[in-house]
């Protein structure tokens, strides 16, 4: 197994990161966005990402990490692939308890209707936000980050 270290250059270190060159396969990397939530009422947006890229992307997960409670009981966040910023659905995470700390994400966290990856369409695509609502219950104390992690697909 290759290690990497701070003390390595910087051209080996890029080379220990990616496998040798094998004839069709094309290698990319795991790209992270990492954004604070926003308290709010219910019916707002905790967050609201737009695509970076100029092509389309699978979104491999969404880790919410939670480290002040929304303050209210019955309070959750809805979070999917949508056309714009104030567009919303729960194919990712659905209904997360937004009113407790820790660390949450699609795979241990889904819900009902989440647990997908799913196709995040380029900037200015159709479908090119992720977003996650606050629904049921405000939540004004709420406190955390977002990560979504996603692979460009060229």
């Amino acid at each position: 197994m290759t290690t990497l270290s701070q003390k390595d250059p910087t051209a080996e270190a890029v080379k220990n990161m990616i496998p040798p060159d094998q004839s069709g396969i094309a290698y990319v990397a795991k790209r992270y966005i990492v954004e604070a939530l926003t308290a709010g009422n219910a019916n707002a947006f905790a967050f609201a990402v737009q695509n970076p890229e100029g092509v389309d992307c699978v979104v491999t997960n969404v880790v919410v990490d939670l480290t002040t409670a929304g303050g209210t009981a019955s309070s959750v966040l809805d979070v999917d692939v949508a056309a714009d910023a104030t567009s919303t659905g729960d194919s990712i995470i659905d209904g997360l308890d937004i009113n407790q700390t820790g660390t949450f994400d699609r795979h241990k966290n889904a819900g009902t209707n989440g647990g997908a990856p799913l196709k995040w369409d380029k900037n200015g695509g159709t479908n090119d936000y992720v977003t996650g609502k606050i629904l049921a219950q405000n939540a004004a104390s709420l406190v955390g980050t977002v990560i979504i992690e996603y692979v460009p697909l060229s």
